[in-house]
């Protein structure tokens, strides 16, 4: 054969016979189908939503978008999108009860005595520190890939 009619060197195989498959580079490795990532796009369902969704809630005046994001993608998602989503629903819904409830006391207790202001006040923090506990334990279960154990209840 000549070299003008010889085909491409990448057209035979390592025997040096002409290879039927063509320019099939045989010495690669045969590429692996991609898995879906766990943490998925900030902005639909996945771990990295949920959380950005604790941030939003720690971050106090954000935590409606988080509640937003938690009924959007709570539904039809797998059960453990589900169980944080439903975690963090029940998490704004004990912040949003506990502020109201405490500012309601310090309200109501500059008329009526101090001591419902300071309990409006002690309220308030018990209402933090829970909210502070159930975002960094949500975070933490989010980043296990694993959806928070018993995720119905509103303790920590």
């Amino acid at each position: 054969m000549s070299e003008l009619a010889r085909p491409a060197p990448t057209d035979y195989d390592r025997t040096g016979i002409p290879s039927p498959i063509g320019k099939m580079n045989r010495s690669a490795k045969p590429e692996k189908p991609r898995q879906k990532s766990l943490t998925g796009s900030l902005f639909g369902p996945g771990f990295g939503n949920i959380c950005l969704c604790y941030l939003l809630i720690v971050s106090t005046f954000l935590s409606p978008l988080a509640l937003l994001f938690a009924f959007l993608f709570a539904e039809p998602h797998e059960t453990r999108f589900h169980a944080h989503y439903f975690y963090i629903r029940t998490t704004v819904a004990l912040f949003v009860i506990g502020f109201c409830a405490g500012c309601l006391m310090i309200v109501l207790g500059a008329d009526i005595s101090s001591t419902l202001i300071l309990t409006g006040l002690v309220l308030l923090a018990f209402t933090i520190v829970v909210t502070l506990a159930r975002c960094a334990r949500g975070i933490l279960s989010a980043m296990r890939g694993k959806a928070p154990q018993n995720y119905k209840s509103y303790f920590i």
